[in-house]
């Protein structure tokens, strides 16, 4: 038993024997730490997951009351722009343009840009065909015809709308409004120096069917583009006519950029 204690004795004063140990050591204390960090780091990240699950409900929910909200606010729009007509083509109450108009200001915040811009060209066209004592119609045609493009409008609006709450499998529903909305831009203002309204065979008139105005429009595209890029190019070239028309330079600039990406 001496000899034995004595030989242990001799191997951990040896440089050996001193460095297994240390080994020994180093690796029962690294075990130790590591089990401890370990400890420590799921202790802290399953306080920042249980966070992030808190804050992730939080949205859910949020959303979920948007979207509930925004669903009201669509089939609302829809309703409203189900407008029954006037069999005998009458001129437009404006007590139906007055509530469609209160509803999309109550609705805006959740319409969004599309939305809000689909339904102001829509109210355009609506102010047009509102019956003032003044009014005086050039034909029995032409008030149908604006008949026409209202239900049309409203169609394509509500298409838009079902599509916006998965109603529609639709690919661009406002396409044909935004087409319609850009023929009618570059027929209402009046530049002279460029020959505006236009002079092309896109000259807008209500006594033309909407399905007529969009198949000449398809037809001749090349026009429109090229007649929005005048009306652009004429208003941003003064300072103060992009002032005055920043809306409607908006909306030229909308218009091309649909046409060319489409």
């Amino acid at each position: 038993m001496e000899n034995i204690y004595q030989i242990a004795f001799i191997l951990l004063s040896s440089v050996g024997g001193a460095a297994i140990i240390i080994a020994v050591l180093s690796s029962w204390l690294g075990k130790v730490w590591a089990n401890r960090i370990l400890e420590s780091d799921k202790a802290r990240y399953t306080k920042e997951l249980d966070k992030i699950r808190h804050q992730f409900e939080i949205e859910r929910n949020q959303l979920s009351i948007i979207h509930d909200n925004q669903k009201h606010s669509f089939q609302r729009i829809i309703k409203s722009l189900e407008q029954e007509y006037d069999e005998e083509w009458h001129p437009i109450n404006g007590k139906h343009y007055d509530e469609l108009k209160e509803v999309a200001i109550e609705e805006s915040l959740f319409l969004g840009y599309e939305g809000e811009r689909a339904l102001n060209i829509y109210l355009e066209f609506f102010g047009r065909a509102i019956s003032f004592p003044e009014t005086t119609y050039q034909s029995d045609k032409m008030l149908r015809n604006i008949y026409e493009h209202l239900i049309f409008m409203s169609e394509r609006m509500r298409e838009y709308f079902r599509k916006r709450i998965g109603l529609s499998n639709e690919e661009d529903p406002l396409r044909d409004v935004n087409l319609l909305a850009a023929c009618l831009l570059i027929n209402d203002y009046t530049f002279s120096e460029i020959d505006f309204p236009t002079k092309t065979i896109l000259k807008f008139y209500f006594d033309s069917s909407p399905l007529s105005l969009i198949d000449n429009i398809n037809g001749n595209i090349h026009i429109l583009k090229s007649e929005l890029k005048k009306f652009i190019s004429y208003i941003e070239s003064d300072i103060e006519e992009r002032k005055s028309f920043f809306r409607t330079l908006t909306d030229a600039r909308y218009y091309l950029k649909l046409i060319d990406e489409a």
